[in-house]
């Protein structure tokens, strides 16, 4: 039934029982046997858990309810994504440019409140809206008394209303039926719970004002970067535990049907939580030093999830076996340590080796290498300590001892040796069912060619969609990329933010602009100096955008003077469509000037001095132009807007150094910070993985002794990948599930496949397909050692595992299928991905390819290790009277 079982007369099992009863074992004498000493040492663990079981139960339940406090904690303090520009890239070099000059700038949020008329009406700025407005205002002053330096600016309607101001009130959408209140705040990471509490009272205000207003008045609404990012954290956090509970009782039905026990049943779901907790606490500590993300606890979830169900299962089924076979309980946990427990360390190294990829990309993505192994790492730890020890104490919640079975005639030719029908005996379970028949076919000559080659003709669709998407002269994935993506398609936030685009001027209604700073210090030149407080820096200024406006006319996103916001221009000139230039003299009249302070242009002046101590930097050494472009700030056309927009800048640098020289031009924006993310790890993504995979089946070749089984592994792991993405593709770029009308299977935009789910899923299906094969081949390798032949052992080790493969392959399935029912379209997709992968690895790959592929030329299977010569062959090509002839060696040691 489970991987990791081996005969108790040949092999580990004659093993345990001498020990138990203080004889010596018995031993096989065929050379190149790699497992003898590692069966020693781990029967001797297996003895020192016994012996410790209540210290271990024990250990264990204390140990969670210590730290269920800190995995609380680290809930409240996990983070979105965070986007930190890689190194030696242009953003990080322009980053600490701009750090230098503007100290608080990449920490500066704008969040707004837009107050609609439900019906048309001549004007949103109502006396109804000036009071709620001076409600929510009050709430956000509030905060400012509470947490001073937080709250940088506060502007509404009502503040450009009725005051001396040259030019229109850009609070006010176009159409009269929306006007805007708006706040500008410092939220360092230390300071987010802060922020994310007054979003949530601004939001309770909000829902009693549009409680309280009628049909016909107005509809109160919130967005923005605190408001977006706290949205999908409530999101995850709601929807995530409401669809694992909708759709739980799926898995848990297929592992008490596995189980066959009611009782091994809540042995299986007991380990859960105790691993959730443990892991998660021990992860509050990792917190405390560095930013642990959502993203990361939701990885950490569903890796315990199928972690614990898969191992579980495959340690309580072997356990039934033995018990099964008439073994008493001490003995038969001794196996499961020894032997299941064994092939789940080696599971959770490859695992582990798998995630470590992950410490080869940019922040955020090395962290989840820590949050992943340090889940993979408590779940094996459990259930090689904690499930066998709570067994041993409470021995009622396992299966119940049978008698040993007698004789029966079965398939295949039985030596005369007690010995080797001991062998025979506990093979014939697995000698029935679709498996063993599956496994007779596909590892027969011309079968175990002809199917391999149809399937992969199959596929191949899938693994050239995939390709299109590969750059394999550069080495790349082509990855996609919106801020749509990552937003819950039932957020109010993103549907508000989407209006306010629409509807308000740009400067108001873009959340994340991009900042261009004039500096005299930058790559090209990090000493000069230069003074932005006259004319010429003025003209430079002016010119510099003028460049960008030409640079982008006649594409989709052009742009003119009304996407700029700047002190050194204003509207645009009528005859040329460029910036209209101000005069330096004129500017500082304006802020300076007494009569325009408090006489005329009052407003004017203090907003244009407002401006002027954002833009200008306290030295006055620089000087920041902000760019609005009416997009999404994440999408494939914005980020080639950042390129055209830098090339335009280091163009139009060469150019003024002519008059000014040590000028520079820089720019800045969290999506020009994405998009050289993204650069970087789709280049480091491919080298990870194949450095990876080059481990893990270095490790696989030494733990087996086998130098070849690498090279047939190679084709059911690394071609599988491809038809997962080539799916995924077809799904979510191509559109082919569209017409279902589920959003959760459709496109989002042209975005394509977000680019954080092949992160986030590609380690995690080379482990799992790898640890799946683990599971076959090492039973497939113990049936070998028992004198079976060749494909007779692939057979066996197919039946033997093929039930509960499927299960656990099934249970995982099931579990990520969650993913699929959620709001938020990244989730989606690796929810899409994950389901996808485990699906074909578990029916198509472990059941058929594998087999199928070990059965061509079998003897490479092992090489250089020696099998001993079969004694038990029925799919063989030999004639049977050779085969009852043969005579084994250890006929005579067997009985000693």
């Amino acid at each position: 039934m489970d991987a990791g079982k081996s005969s108790r007369e040949f092999g580990v099992g004659a093993f345990s029982k001498a020990n138990l009863l203080g004889k010596k074992p018995l031993k096989k004498h065929h050379e190149g046997l790699a497992h003898d000493k590692t069966e020693d040492s781990c029967f001797s663990v297996a003895r020192a858990i016994f012996g410790l079981r209540y210290v271990f139960v024990i250990g264990w339940l204390a140990l969670a309810v210590f730290l269920a406090p800190f995995a609380y904690q680290l809930v409240l303090r996990a983070a979105p994504m965070t986007k930190k520009p890689p190194s030696n890239t242009a953003s990080s070099a322009a980053m600490e440019v701009f750090e230098a000059h503007y100290q608080h700038l990449a920490i500066l949020r704008r969040e707004m409140v837009v107050l609609r008329c439900k019906q048309h009406c001549p004007t949103a700025g109502t006396v109804m809206a000036k009071g709620f407005v001076q409600q929510l205002t009050d709430i956000v002053k509030r905060f400012e008394t509470e947490n001073p330096g937080m709250i940088v600016q506060i502007h509404s309607y009502f503040e450009f209303a009725g005051h001396h101001q040259l030019g229109e009130n850009p609070m006010i959408s176009r159409d009269q039926q929306a006007i805007l209140l708006q706040w500008i705040w410092r939220v360092p990471p230390a300071s987010k719970a802060k922020a994310e509490a007054l979003c949530d009272e601004i939001k309770a205000e909000i829902s009693f004002m549009n409680d309280y207003e009628s049909a016909d008045g107005l509809e109160v609404s919130a967005t923005g970067l605190v408001f977006l990012d706290h949205a999908m954290k409530e999101t995850i956090i709601e929807e995530i535990p409401v669809h694992e509970i909708s759709t739980i009782w799926l898995p848990f039905l297929i592992l008490a049907v596995a189980l066959r026990s009611g009782r091994m049943l809540l042995l299986a779901l007991l380990p859960m939580p105790i691993e959730i907790l443990v892991a998660f606490g021990l992860m509050y500590f990792v917190s405390l030093q560095t930013t642990v993300v959502l993203f990361a606890l939701m990885m950490m979830l569903m890796l315990c999830t199928s972690l614990s169900f898969d191992y579980s299962l495959f340690t309580l089924t072997r356990y039934a076996e033995e018990r099964a076979a008439g073994e008493e309980v001490e003995p038969a946990i001794l196996t499961v340590i020894s032997q299941s427990g064994r092939v789940v360390v080696v599971s959770g190294c490859v695992l582990m080796i798998a995630w470590a990829a992950m410490l080869g990309l940019p922040s955020p993505f090395n962290g989840f290498c820590v949050a992943a192994c340090s889940m993979i790492l408590t779940c094996v730890l459990v259930q090689l300590t904690f499930v066998p020890s709570l067994l041993a104490i409470l021995p009622f919640l396992g299966s119940p001892r049978a008698e040993r079975g007698h004789d029966e005639e079965g398939v295949g030719i039985k030596p005369k040796s007690t010995f080797h029908d001991d062998a025979y005996e506990k093979a014939k379970p697995h000698m029935q069912g679709p498996y063993f028949t599956l496994g007779g076919v596909i590892t027969r000559s011309p079968w175990n060619v002809i199917v391999p080659l149809a399937i992969y003709l199959v596929m191949a669709p899938l693994t050239n969609r995939m390709s299109r998407n590969f750059d394999l002269a550069m080495f790349k994935f082509k990855m996609g990329h919106s801020f749509e993506l990552t937003v819950p398609r039932s957020a109010t936030e993103w549907k508000t933010l989407l209006a306010i685009q629409r509807d308000f001027p740009s400067s108001v209604g873009i959340l994340m602009p991009m900042m261009i700073m004039m500096t005299g210090a930058g790559p090209l030149n990090a000493s000069a100096v230069i003074d932005v407080s006259n004319q010429d820096a003025f003209d430079a200024n002016c010119q510099m955008a003028d460049a960008l406006i030409r640079a982008t006319r006649g594409r989709p996103y052009a742009l003119d003077a009304d996407h700029f916001v700047s002190a050194t221009f204003h509207g645009e000139q009528e005859d040329t469509k460029l910036v209209d230039c101000n005069k330096y003299w004129e500017i500082n009249m304006v802020r300076t000037n007494y009569l325009s302070q408090h006489l005329f242009l009052t407003h004017t002046s203090a907003h244009l001095q407002e401006l002027w101590s954002q833009l200008v930097s306290e030295h006055k050494h620089a000087m920041l132009t902000f760019l609005f472009p009416t997009m999404d700030p994440f999408s494939p056309q914005a980020f080639e807007l950042f390129q055209t927009v830098r090339e335009a800048l280091e163009e139009e640098t060469i150019t003024l150094r002519q008059r000014h020289p040590g000028i520079s031009f820089l720019t800045f924006s969290p999506g020009s910070v994405l998009m050289d993310l993204i650069d970087v790890t789709s280049g480091q993504l491919p080298l990870c993985f194949v450095c990876c995979a080059m481990v893990c089946l270095t490790l696989i070749a030494f733990w087996f002794g086998s130098a070849l089984i690498p090279f047939k592994l190679l084709l059911t792991v690394i071609v599988p990948i491809t038809w997962t993405y080539g799916a995924g593709l077809f799904v979510y770029e191509d559109g082919w599930l569209n017409f279902l009308g589920y959003p959760g299977l459709g496109t989002t935009g042209d975005a394509g496949i977000d680019w954080t789910v092949p992160m986030f899923t590609l380690t995690f299906m080379m482990g799992l397909a790898l640890d799946y094969e683990i599971f076959l081949f090492e039973r497939v390798r113990e049936f070998r050692e028992e004198g079976f032949g060749d494909r007779e052992s692939i057979q066996l080790g197919l039946a033997a595992t093929g039930g509960t493969i499927s299960s656990a392959g099934l249970i995982m399935a099931l579990t990520f299928v969650a993913q699929l029912l959620g709001s938020i379209p990244v989730t989606n997709q690796m929810g899409f991905i994950l389901v996808f992968s485990i699906v074909v690895d578990t029916f198509v790959v472990r059941s058929i390819l594998v087999p199928a592929m070990l059965s061509i030329l079998p003897c490479t299977n092992y090489w250089p290790s020696k099998m001993p010569e079969p004694k038990y062959e029925w799919l063989s090509l030999r004639p049977r009277g050779d085969i009852e002839g043969d005579e084994d060696d250890d006929d005579d040691d067997a009985t000693e």
